[in-house]
């Protein structure tokens, strides 16, 4: 594979996992606007939490040689996705100021689970720890942009953006 189609790919891995950790955002925004504190423990118990998640079903899928990911289940995955992000403007509430270890991973399953479903169609592409390395830690990321600028992001109705890169992403699936 020629060092411009690798590049063309890894970036479409990238973008594939921000678009599937976007439900962050509202996860983030909607502890911020609890005034739920995010600890450093916290933060760590999450991030461990999508890796071990996203290792062991990208183990398990690449184990038993599972194909059920192809491109047109994933192409309508995207769609229902976004149209899911359309429909879906509820952010997650808690009642207490600071989070549990039950909570934390609550969250952490809670956000993992289309990152889970949309990296499964990478597995025999790239290396199971790079996947699980780019899927935790944009999952991450988005959660904490959501967190700490969770006032920019609630100013708009809906989540349009992460509509719009489900339905790119399920377009451009079509020609990758």
């Amino acid at each position: 594979m020629s060092h411009k189609i690798k590049k063309v790919n890894t970036m479409f891995l990238l973008l594939n996992a921000i678009t599937a950790s976007l439900d962050g955002l509202i996860i983030g925004i909607g502890l911020r606007m609890s005034k739920t504190l995010l600890s450093k423990k916290d933060i760590v118990i999450i991030f461990i939490g999508n890796f071990l998640i996203y290792t062991f079903f990208l183990t398990l899928y690449y184990y038993f040689q599972l194909t059920f990911m192809t491109k047109t289940l994933t192409t309508l995955l995207y769609i229902f996705l976004g149209f899911n992000s359309l429909r879906n403007e509820e952010s997650i509430h808690f009642e207490k100021n600071k989070l549990t270890f039950l909570n934390c991973i609550l969250i952490t399953f809670t956000h993992s689970l289309d990152g889970t479903m949309v990296s499964l169609s990478f597995v025999y592409n790239y290396k199971i720890l790079h996947i699980v390395s780019i899927f935790s830690l944009m999952s991450l990321i988005i959660l904490l942009l959501g967190y700490y600028f969770a006032k920019i992001f609630t100013k708009s109705k809906k989540n349009y953006v992460s509509v719009f890169l489900f339905w790119l992403l399920a377009l451009i699936n079509q020609f990758f």
